[in-house]
């Protein structure tokens, strides 16, 4: 699995939209995903957030995390490789 890099939701520039979409984590509880809103354009699924994670993963609430194979991701201004997931 790739770094997963987790965001404060205040810190979040792009809008985002509640999807449909649930997964399970099994150490850090339920997931709502949500779709970005990128100029005139939609990309569903793109991230997700823990609003109340089980206790092992409690650092994690009120953070979003976003599938960073599908973004272009920079850290400390150097360009991330995507990583090729089944999420891809």
């Amino acid at each position: 699995m790739p770094v997963r890099y987790y965001l404060p939701i205040e810190d979040v520039v792009v809008p985002l939209e509640p999807s449909p979409t649930r997964s399970m984590c099994s150490y850090k509880g339920r997931a709502t995903w949500y779709s970005a809103i990128i100029g005139d354009r939609r990309v569903d699924d793109i991230a997700w957030q823990y609003e109340h994670p089980l206790s092992d993963a409690a650092d994690v609430q009120d953070y979003v995390a976003f599938l960073d194979e599908r973004l272009d991701l920079v850290v400390d201004g150097a360009q991330q490789s995507r990583a090729v997931t089944p999420w891809s």
